[in-house]
């Protein structure tokens, strides 16, 4: 008698071994790096990026790529959200445009979970991928918005937003954040090695950067990046990943230092943008008029006071005339308070949890990067709207792959 076959593997194991090897091979590393090297382009959507994340996702999973069990607490945080959305939408004035963010919504909380898969498959190939393909968007979006707007770039008009620079993004004050993280991340890598050579490269790259965002002239860019780069110099000091990584810091910040000070300076040179930046440094009167935006975030917490599940999403900006420009309040007008535990929760679980793997974790350096940007990003939500923004949730799906793929508990400190 011939012997019937064996049956396949189909335990939780050999499932998350197969995910380990679709992960770890150069075919995905080439779809993640052209996926985050077409971020920088978001004037339409769909944009070539969600294009791009539609076919590289389904072609992984189908490949065999999991998604880790351990992600199912701050998914069924974020789930929350989506779910206060759907309850609130019932009240909805605008019903068609419920359906939409509710869609969109929906896209990117999944773009969280599979970024999570994927770095936690392997975490060190798919975080040197998507930080190189980051790193290209970010200098592309740079030069675009440092060439608009110094007017080297013929037909620049479309790279400009109300005079501020913005490359290929709808608005100034979306494209200022997104250089933020590849920022900090040149900024980590001129920590890590020695200083001349890493200066030599990671340094113009940095200061390319932050000149681009400057030009962003969007306040709540420049407070993210200070944030940000705070957050980084403390943590980094606290848990270094080199012995000579402490003093690294406090060199590279004063080089950098005198590099941005020559090349604002240069900028602060040009009198149209002496005067844009005086103008944007004090309160302006859509601020603080009546009907202004600090009035009008008292109206919309008075709105969802008044509809604890919700009036539906992006709703109020209609409604009011405009929008919240709070994230919290944003989802709490539109979700009620099951959306807004959500996403508090899910942001309070990230920083807890992030904070302890920054301390001990085994690849802290890298996620430190990540854990900083994340940090100015929400702190920046007082002031803006960042829900659909497509970054915060790549910071978060690098965060909670890396927890994933190798857990504080289990690991020794050197």
């Amino acid at each position: 008698m011939h012997a019937s076959p064996q049956a396949p593997d189909l335990s939780s194991s050999a499932r998350w071994s197969q995910s380990l090897d679709i992960a770890n091979t150069a075919f995905a590393s080439v779809l993640l790096f052209c996926l985050m090297a077409s971020s920088h382009y978001v004037l339409r959507e769909p944009a070539p990026y969600d294009l791009m994340m539609v076919a590289t996702a389904g072609m992984l999973f189908m490949l065999g790529l999991r998604i880790p069990a351990g992600v199912a607490l701050p998914f069924g945080l974020m789930a929350l959200v989506l779910c206060g959305y759907m309850i609130g939408g019932t009240n909805a004035r605008y019903i068609d445009l419920s359906i939409t963010f509710l869609q969109t919504s929906t896209y990117l909380t999944l773009t969280f979970a599979f970024y999570t898969a994927v770095v936690a498959a392997s975490p060190d190939r798919a975080l040197k991928a998507l930080w190189g393909g980051y790193i290209l968007a970010g200098l592309c979006a740079a030069f675009l918005g440092i060439g608009g707007y110094l007017g080297f770039i013929p037909g620049s008009d479309i790279l400009l937003g109300a005079g501020r620079a913005k490359a290929l993004f709808e608005d100034p004050n979306v494209y200022g954040p997104f250089l933020v993280p590849p920022t900090i991340y040149a900024i980590w890598r001129m920590t890590t090695r020695g200083v001349g050579p890493a200066v030599f490269f990671w340094g113009p790259i940095a200061t390319i950067l932050v000149l681009g965002l400057f030009l962003s002239f969007s306040r709540g860019a420049w407070l993210h990046m200070m944030l940000s780069a705070g957050a980084f110099a403390v943590l980094a000091g606290m848990a270094p990943e080199t012995r000579g990584q402490r003093g690294r810091i406090v060199m590279i910040a004063m080089l950098l230092g005198v590099m941005l000070t020559l090349a604002i300076g240069w900028a602060i040179s040009i009198p149209e943008v002496r005067e844009l930046l005086e103008q944007r440094l004090g309160l302006q009167s859509y601020d603080t008029k009546q009907g202004g935006r600090f009035s009008g975030q008292f109206e919309a917490l008075k709105m969802a006071m008044l509809n604890p599940f919700g009036i539906g999403p992006n709703n109020w900006g209609m409604i009011a005339a405009q929008d919240t420009h709070n994230v919290y309040l944003n989802v709490f007008v539109g979700g009620g308070f099951l959306s807004l535990v959500g996403l508090v929760g899910a942001f309070g679980l990230t920083v807890v949890r992030g904070f302890r793997y920054a301390m001990t974790g085994p690849r802290r350096g890298v996620f430190i990067v990540a854990f900083a940007s994340f940090i100015g990003l929400i702190a920046e939500a007082i002031i803006i709207d960042i829900n659909h923004w497509r970054h915060l949730y790549l910071l978060m799906g690098m965060m909670w792959g890396l927890m994933l793929a190798a857990p504080p508990a289990a690991h020794t400190r050197r």
